[in-house]
């Protein structure tokens, strides 16, 4: 199961909700729909942070009821859904750390979002499912010049972070991703943009480009090995 991790932090809440923590939870499935999203109860950090056992009775608020919420809406298994919570939890220590650069402190309001694709059900997974068969199976698809491959350009990826609300007391972070791995970008590394906007991981796409020459979402051409011969 792919999970993708994104979060809201309101530095002026209300009294009741300073110092909380809440998570919404979507199910992302076939044909593009997903189920109504889930959250949890707001509770505090402090209580969020106060079970460190590892015995499963220990788990906080939160994490029980994401683990009811999952094990009721999918047939994932058990240890899968544990590992989906094990992720979350280490993406809110990020979060919430005083050496992050998420701009939250004690006092703030915490809002999670955590989207879940079980068994590999999401449009881009299946874009690029539809550009690999028609890679292996159409001629127009042939391997990219390797010189441009070299020339194109390497950048190295920054996280985002978008602001909302004109009194920018909000902030959400915009979690980017490779659509041919399907893994986020990793803060630091190294990214292809191609032409066409696209951007990709830098081992991703070279490897792409060594059997096809278009761009793997729009079927953007770059010149191929045999025209530039």
């Amino acid at each position: 199961m792919r999970t993708i991790f994104g979060h809201e932090i309101d530095s002026n809440p209300q009294p009741e909700d300073a110092a909380t923590i809440t998570v919404t939870a979507t199910i992302f499935g076939d044909d593009d729909e997903f189920d109504t999203p889930f959250t949890t109860r707001s509770l505090s950090i402090q209580d969020f942070y106060g079970c460190d056992d590892e015995d499963e009775d220990s788990d906080c608020q939160i994490i029980q009821e994401l683990k009811c919420f999952l094990g009721v809406e999918t047939n994932i298994d058990d240890d899968v859904i544990g590992e989906a919570m094990r992720k979350l939890v280490a993406y809110i220590d990020g979060v919430t750390c005083p050496t992050s650069s998420s701009d939250y402190s004690l006092g703030c309001a915490l809002s999670v979002q955590l989207d879940l694709f079980p068994d590999s059900q999401s449009q881009n997974e299946e874009a690029i499912r539809v550009s690999f068969d028609e890679a292996s199976n159409n001629t127009r698809f042939r391997p990219a010049s390797k010189l441009v491959v070299k020339t194109l350009i390497r950048k190295v990826h920054k996280k985002k972070i978008e602001k909302e609300n004109r009194n920018k007391k909000k902030k959400k972070i915009s979690l980017e991703e490779c659509t041919i791995c399907l893994e986020e970008f990793k803060n630091g590394g190294r990214v292809v943009p191609l032409a066409c906007g696209h951007e990709f991981d830098e081992e991703c796409i070279v490897k792409w480009l060594e059997t096809s020459h278009v761009c793997p979402l729009c079927r953007y051409e770059l010149p191929c090995e045999d025209q530039m011969s």
